[in-house]
């Protein structure tokens, strides 16, 4: 076979899968082990539970390169502390807020500087 016609015919089989794939392809449903994958339209939502850790996002495709992602993560501590994290990524960067708390009432609000500072 001429490599032209091979060329020809792997393009005509990848354009036909590309056009083929729905937009609940963005993710395979999961659920189980404490993550719970679950695809729709042109986003899927995720829920990943660890001992002392949850995780939830939203992922958004918004153009066909472009992601937009909203989620929390939050991480008990001994004792009525947690610490959660507010993000957002997509087009314009990444941006988190940081939230402390060390009882249901009283929220500490760290910066990102504070939190480098934390770190060493």
């Amino acid at each position: 076979m001429p490599p032209k016609l091979f060329c020809l015919i792997l393009s005509i089989l990848f354009l036909n899968r590309v056009t083929s794939i729905s937009a609940t392809s963005l993710a395979p449903s999961i659920d189980g082990n404490g993550v719970l994958l679950v695809p729709s339209d042109n986003k899927y939502d995720l829920r990943v539970m660890t001992d002392g850790a949850t995780r939830e996002e939203t992922v958004e495709q918004i153009s066909p390169d472009s992601l937009q992602v909203k989620g929390t993560f939050r991480q008990t501590f001994p004792g009525p502390k947690y610490l959660l994290v507010i993000y957002d990524a997509g087009t314009n960067g990444y941006v988190a807020k940081y939230i402390l708390s060390v009882t249901q009432s009283q929220i500490h609000r760290l910066s990102p500087a504070a939190l480098k500072t934390a770190s060493g």
